[in-house]
């Protein structure tokens, strides 16, 4: 009895046990470089379907009469010699082509390697090998290889791509990894950069993989409902998409923990409710894609692009032309927005502060103070005052152990670490910020009410307290007209040094245009 097929979020897709969309749908024609012998790059971020497109094409170009190889570089990372690297590339080579190649088009095992050339001695013998046919090879993991292995590799392959050809040199090769080929350049050095006419010069075969459209996931979804006859509403295929903006693994993930969570064999579609709940339970279970995210949120040359935009009020800090953008671009974490650089998609605009601010959250106790109304209802204000004495009494704490890469962003994310452990499994918190926002705008949720704040600060060098306020106050009443709602909050973190406490901590209220308006400062 085959086995039933799922939503898969590790590994490769396979069409006889995962739903799953075809795999060269959403990547540029790769036939005509082929053709036309070229070397180049496909990239795009972690688990959005890399592997499994170009494996799929891998088999496409046998089909066609190519000798087409895919392999993996995973294993030599870590090895930056070029000792250490390149017998484990030669070895990849030669298990890919003994697991998709008859023997006649196999390999020869290597003979004794002489480092720094080694590869490109191999890859001219199997050119040979195979005679009047293209020797096609796509390099999986390319980007995990660096240091002096890294431009070995470049440079052997640029050594062989003058003379490439059938019973030459491969004809053409392929680099697949997150990265563009700009970082490949920039950061392959053994004390002098690689030759700007490398190989993979060729920005229009720079090519990257789309996320799935919403139409691409209804028809993903689709797939569940043939095999089982579960539904999703349209709702819920609408929300999904929303909350993922169609990046493969998020769209997967929470299809599965959606179908998880409900009885097998059930007839009732899947709401729009089951795909927050199945956010929230993804966002906690940190799986290995979200860990992976956190791990390179405390890289510098990150952190250098990503606290502008937890700021909301400095998008000039953001270097757009810079590498550093480029390649958090590619990471996929962030895109450059109609407010300038912000979270790719809504969930990792929760993942990404969740993430910074775990460690916060545990060292939050819980709620020492009357933190409900007698009816049960969420005491915001009561809330705020009690975020307002805990800052106080832990400031410096927090300032001297807290998240050394985002230092400025530090008060923005102790206010939301309190604030996500005290509403955590009785409510929501959804938050708003980008390079240009000019604030952060959190939206709190608690049963039937919604409580609206807006953070912003005061720093040496920025503008004045006053404008800061007065900017402040025009920017909430107009979030809560988006909002139709009537009360909200100004939160200012006064990052002057100097400043007492006694000046710091101010209380005012305003009405604008019928709102209320009610302003601290911290």
């Amino acid at each position: 009895m085959p086995m039933a097929r799922f939503f898969n979020t590790t590994g490769p897709c396979a069409p006889d046990k995962h739903y799953m969309l075809g795999p060269e749908e959403r990547i540029p024609d790769l036939l005509p470089y082929v053709e036309r012998e070229q070397y180049f790059v496909v990239h795009s971020a972690r688990q959005t379907g890399k592997t499994t497109a170009m494996r799929a094409f891998a088999e496409r170009l046998r089909t066609l009469g190519h000798v087409a190889v895919w392999a993996t570089l995973e294993t030599s990372q870590g090895f930056e010699s070029v000792e250490g690297a390149e017998p484990l590339w030669i070895g990849a080579l030669q298990d890919a082509a003994r697991f998709s190649l008859p023997e006649l088009l196999r390999p020869d095992p290597a003979a004794e390697i002489t480092p720094g050339r080694g590869l490109q001695d191999f890859l001219q013998r199997w050119a040979e090998k195979v005679g009047d046919r293209r020797l096609v090879l796509l390099l999986d993991e390319a980007d995990v290889v660096s240091g002096p292995a890294l431009v070995s590799l470049l440079r052997q392959l640029r050594g062989g791509f003058m003379d490439r050809g059938p019973g030459r040199f491969p004809t053409s090769i392929a680099l697949i990894g997150m990265r563009d080929l700009r970082d490949y350049l920039s950061h392959a050095k053994d004390g002098a950069s690689v030759s700007p006419g490398s190989p993979f010069n060729i920005k229009s075969a720079s090519l990257t993989l789309r996320n799935f459209t919403q139409e691409e996931v209804a028809a993903l979804y689709t797939q569940h409902t043939e095999d089982t006859g579960q539904r999703f509403a349209p709702e819920a295929i609408a929300r999904s998409f929303w909350w993922t903006q169609g990046q493969p693994f998020l769209v997967n993930a929470l299809a599965d923990l959606a179908v998880q969570a409900t009885i097998v064999g059930s007839s009732e579609a899947i709401q729009e409710g089951a795909i927050d709940e199945a956010k929230e339970r993804l966002i906690q279970a940190r799986t290995t894609h979200l860990h992976s995210l956190e791990e390179h949120l405390r890289e510098p040359r990150v952190a250098r692009i990503v606290q502008p935009m937890l700021l909301g009020d400095t998008p000039f800090s953001i270097p757009y032309s810079h590498d550093d953008f480029e390649y958090v671009v590619d990471m996929g974490l962030i895109t450059r927005g109609t407010s300038g650089a912000e979270p790719a998609n809504p969930l990792y605009r929760e993942v990404m502060v969740r993430q910074m601010t775990y460690d916060l959250q545990a060292a939050v106790e819980q709620p020492w103070w009357r933190w409900q109304t007698p009816e049960g209802r969420l005491d915001f204000p009561a809330l705020v005052d009690a975020f307002l004495q805990w800052w106080r009494e832990n400031e410096q704490s927090i300032t001297a152990h807290g998240n050394k890469q985002y230092p400025e962003a530090l008060p923005h994310l102790a206010f939301m670490a309190f604030l996500q452990r005290v509403v955590n499994g009785g409510g929501q918190v959804m938050r708003e910020y980008a390079a240009g926002r000019k604030a952060v705008d959190i939206v709190v949720t608690y049963k039937d009410e919604r409580f609206v704040v807006e953070l912003k600060r005061v720093f040496t060098g920025g503008k004045s307290a006053d404008k800061v306020r007065a900017e402040g106050s025009v920017q909430l009443a107009g979030y809560l007209d988006t909002l139709d709602e009537d009360e909200g909050w100004l939160i200012i973190f006064d990052q002057r040094p100097g400043r007492s406490w006694t000046q710091r901590l101010w209380r005012d209220e305003q009405r604008v245009e019928g709102r209320r308006l009610l302003l601290c400062g911290a």
